[in-house]
């Protein structure tokens, strides 16, 4: 009853999957924090005299310092972000602009909530600074814009990030609507590397996101030939069974399986005695070449004999002696 497959029969289909997350400054505990990052001297550094940062929760706040996490993330991302071979990220400078400067917050998303990646295009983040709440979006690249100033961070982008255009004619400007800093989507990190209205202290914010997760369809697909598999393994067909089961002698802790009374012993006793017996006979009617039994499971193993999966039919299929059958199992990993 076992039939090794053809590999040509089995395919392997990738595909992405995504969820909806928020989450609020009030979800103590929710896996997204926020780091303040400030830079400076590291000659001689003291973190007593460091800026002391913070988490934004319900119930948790501070034990974080802002001089290291500053040079944390300008080695990791901002100081080669012109070679993409030194640094992480979206790494694509035609797209994306990097400019960290001296202070920044830092928005932690935990990976257990975003998966393989933020899925680009995703963010909806509402941060209140100095009791001003800003609607900040992500582009799809790697920036992060305020929402309310979007046709001039297009124009801004579109420029090759030439701040004369869009925001202010003043180059050296900054400006609403350039962008306010960065994403990481597969690092889970949000950098909002502003001066100015930006650069508050963040007392709320709620974050909308979704996380995008790979996800694989493996297909078998198992043909019958004629003549094959002309046998079942249902119990029914062996005399005097009736659909029951068999038990081997010698099954260890079956009794617990039968009502009281009915224990079964040896071979069994009571009224359960003949269901301990060993079928040694079938019925006639599956002895001859007429007998086309009905597929109701399928079982995929492993090359151990292990059994992996188990597919049930809708409703039983009954096999051909004159066609193949083909049955296509379909699973998702």
């Amino acid at each position: 009853m076992f039939k090794n497959l053809d590999p040509q029969d089995i395919s392997k289909k990738p595909f992405k999957t995504f969820k909806n997350f928020t989450f609020t400054n009030n979800d103590s505990g929710s896996g997204v924090w926020i780091v303040k990052a400030r830079s400076g001297s590291i000659d001689n550094y003291n973190s007593g005299s460091d800026h002391a940062t913070y988490i934004v929760s319900a119930s948790v706040s501070s034990s974080y310092y802002a001089l290291p996490t500053w040079n944390l993330v300008n080695k990791v991302f901002y100081s080669d972000a012109d070679k993409p071979y030194l640094t992480f990220g979206n790494n694509d400078p035609n797209k994306e602009n990097r400019e960290l400067n001296v202070s920044a917050s830092v928005f932690n998303v935990a990976r257990e909530i975003y998966g393989e990646r933020i899925k680009t295009g995703s963010i909806d983040l509402d941060v209140t600074i100095d009791s001003v709440t800003y609607s900040l979006r992500d582009d799809g690249d790697g920036n992060i814009y305020d929402n309310a100033y979007s046709s001039s961070f297009a124009a801004f982008k579109s420029s090759s990030f030439d701040r004369t255009q869009g925001v202010s004619s003043t180059a050296a400007t900054r400006g609403s609507g350039s962008e306010v800093g960065n994403i990481f989507y597969s690092q889970g990190l949000i950098v909002l590397t502003d001066t100015g209205s930006y650069a508050g202290d963040i007392t709320a914010f709620t974050l909308k996101y979704q996380s995008e997760q790979t996800h694989y369809e493996y297909e078998y697909r198992l043909t019958a030939k004629p003549f094959e598999f002309n046998t079942t393994t249902n119990i029914s067909i062996t005399p005097d069974r009736s659909g029951s089961i068999t038990v081997k002698d010698g099954s260890v802790s079956m009794s617990s399986f039968f009502p009281p009374g009915d224990q079964p012993s040896g071979h069994g006793t009571g009224s359960y005695a003949t269901e301990y017996n060993a079928a040694t006979s079938s019925l006639g009617f599956v002895t001859g070449s007429d007998f086309h039994p009905f597929v109701t499971q399928i079982g995929l193993y492993t090359e151990d004999g292990d059994l992996a999966v188990v597919g049930k039919l809708a409703k039983p299929i009954q096999l051909s002696d004159e066609i193949a059958t083909t049955f296509v199992v379909r699973f998702d990993v």
